[in-house]
């Protein structure tokens, strides 16, 4: 029986390389790209378990550019085999400390964040359709509502829980399937950049065995993690905007 597959896009590191891990630790043949070639070779160089080495694939790509995502999907499918799990990973992050409206700031994020996942959905939907493949999204909690200085990530993540509920039902008639992740605070370089205390954070491996497990051994469309954090947030959601706003000037003064 054929090694299943799964490209990780922004797999070099954090969340993504650590995903990327422990798919190899269970014999998958992984793929992860990434716009940047350093952070690859080094991402290359870091596995430990050499074993696996040959089961390990890297490519450089930026998903921003329609024309490298149509080649890397192609490369894939043709030269390595039939893609099993596409794990969106890939995103800009850039916390607005200052409260400050940036638009090259909204724009980066729109680029990386939605733009980059439509090109990947957009190809994978034409090679995907009828295998009952899977594309999951790595979006986030912060997604859910609107939170203070996190206007422009806070809405490329909204558009990506939103984008990922209406294609469950779009691509399910087409023979794929639609995931989305939402992980709470991880420790990643993206989330060092953050000024507060996060609550419950947790390490990228933790996150990798919970999308690992998710994605293989679960059927749920959403996989979120760690519960309390994200259920908090789940509830937060329904809250009337007064309450919401309130809460928010309890917390910090916003």
């Amino acid at each position: 029986m054929p090694r299943k597959i799964i490209w990780i896009t922004g797999g070099s590191s954090g969340i993504g390389f650590a995903t990327a891990k422990y798919f190899l630790k269970n014999n998958w043949i992984v793929i992860i790209s990434s716009s940047n070639i350093e952070k690859l070779t080094n991402a290359k160089n870091k596995i430990i378990n050499k074993d696996n080495i040959e089961n390990l694939h890297t490519i450089n790509c930026n998903i921003t550019d329609k024309n490298e995502v149509k080649k890397t999907i192609s490369y894939i499918e043709n030269e390595i085999g039939n893609i099993n799990i596409a794990l969106l990973n890939a995103a800009a992050y850039s916390p607005n400390q200052n409260q400050e409206f940036d638009i090259k700031n909204y724009e980066l994020l729109i680029d990386v964040n939605l733009k980059g996942t439509l090109y990947c959905i957009d190809e994978l939907k034409e090679v995907m359709k009828k295998r009952e493949n899977t594309i999951a999204i790595v979006s986030s909690p912060i997604g859910y509502r609107g939170w203070p200085t996190s206007g422009a990530y806070g809405m490329t993540k909204a558009a990506q829980l939103n984008l990922s509920e209406s294609l469950f039902f779009d691509f399910k008639k087409i023979g794929i399937k639609m995931r989305v992740i939402n992980p709470g605070f991880i420790d990643t370089e993206a989330t060092r950049l953050n000024s507060f205390k996060m609550p419950f954070l947790k390490s990228a491996d933790f996150a990798a065995e919970k999308i690992y497990n998710g994605l293989v051994h679960k059927k749920s469309f959403e996989i979120f993690f760690p519960f309390l954090i994200v259920f908090f947030v789940k509830i937060l959601r329904i809250l009337p905007y007064k309450l919401y706003f309130y809460l928010w000037k309890k917390i910090g003064n916003f």
